[in-house]
C-alpha cells in the first residue's frame, strides 16, 4: 500500500484517446484511416493535431514481420483535471497483444447505454467493460447497446450490421463510432454494387432480420447468432461476402 500528495498518473487518468488495429507482415488494412481517426481525435479531445510522422515510426517497432494486435493510446502526461483548458504535450504509447484466433458466433443481449461522446474512440471504457461483464454472467458473449429512443447503436467494441430480407445490408444510424472496419465494408459494398444503407434500426425489428454481424479491427466480420431471445440464421456465405468487402482495401505499409 502506497499514498501520495502528487498530481495522479497519466495512467489514472481516464482521458484519452486510442485506435487498435491488425498489423499483418508489417501493413494495415485502412491505415490511413486510423491515422485521419488518430489526429480527428486529438482535435477533438486535446485542442491540437497528431501528425502521422508521431505515429508511424512507433508502429514500425511492433511491425516485426508476423501477425499482432496493435493500440495506439494517445495521452497527455501534462494533462492536469483541475485545469482540463491547459494546452498539453502529446504523448503516444503503442502495444501489442497477439492476434486473437478464429472466434465463434456471438449470442449477444441489449442493454440501455450510450457512450460518452460517441463519435470519439476514447479511453473511457468504464461503461463499455461493465455492461459487457453483466452480459457474460447472464450466460451471454457480450452486449449490444439500445438508446433511449430505442434505436440500436453499436457493441461494446464492434459496430453492428443487420442483412434484411433483400439481402440489403442496414447500419443503424444512431450515434456510435465511426468504426474504421466498417467505413472499410461499406465502401467494399459501394464498390460492389450491393444494396447497403444507414437507417435508423429499431431494438423491437430485430427479429425481422435474416442474419447479423459484429465487425471491428480484430475480427472483421463475425456472425450474431442471438439478440436476447431472437434467434439468427449464421450465414457463412454472407460472411464471406462481407469478408470480401473488407479486403478489397490493400494493407498500407506503416
Amino acid at each position: 500500500m502506497s499514498a501520495t500528495t502528487d498530481p495522479l498518473p497519466p495512467a489514472l487518468l481516464d482521458y484519452g484517446h486510442f485506435t487498435t488495429m491488425l498489423v499483418e507482415s508489417g501493413r494495415v488494412r485502412g491505415l490511413a484511416r486510423h491515422l485521419e481517426r488518430l489526429d480527428r481525435d486529438a482535435w477533438v479531445v486535446f485542442g491540437r493535431g497528431l501528425p502521422e510522422d508521431r505515429v508511424r515510426p512507433a508502429l514500425r517497432a511492433v511491425a516485426n514481420g508476423g501477425i499482432v494486435s496493435a493500440r495506439v493510446t494517445v495521452h497527455a502526461p501534462g494533462f492536469d483535471p483541475r485545469n482540463p483548458e491547459a494546452d498539453v504535450d502529446l504523448d503516444v504509447l503503442v502495444t501489442t497483444a497477439p492476434a486473437p484466433d478464429a472466434a465463434e458466433p456471438l449470442r449477444v443481449r441489449t442493454a440501455g447505454y450510450q457512450r460518452d461522446l460517441p463519435q470519439v474512440k476514447h479511453i473511457g471504457t468504464f461503461g463499455l467493460f461493465y455492461q459487457r461483464r453483466l452480459a457474460r454472467r447472464a450466460g451471454f458473449d457480450d452486449v449490444l447497446f439500445v438508446g433511449p429512443d430505442g434505436q440500436v447503436s453499436e457493441g461494446s467494441t464492434w459496430n453492428v450490421c443487420f442483412v434484411a430480407a433483400d439481402d440489403t445490408v442496414v447500419w443503424p444510424s444512431a450515434p456510435a463510432l465511426p468504426g474504421i472496419t466498417m467505413g472499410l465494408i461499406q465502401s467494399g459494398l459501394l464498390r460492389t454494387d450491393a444494396r447497403t444503407e444507414v437507417r435508423p434500426v429499431a431494438a423491437t425489428e430485430l427479429a425481422g432480420f435474416r442474419a447479423a454481424f459484429a465487425v471491428n479491427a480484430l475480427a472483421p466480420v463475425r456472425p450474431i447468432s442471438r439478440i436476447d431471445e431472437v434467434e439468427l440464421k449464421v450465414d457463412d456465405d454472407l460472411a464471406a461476402r462481407l469478408r470480401r468487402c473488407h479486403d478489397l482495401t490493400a494493407g498500407e505499409r506503416v
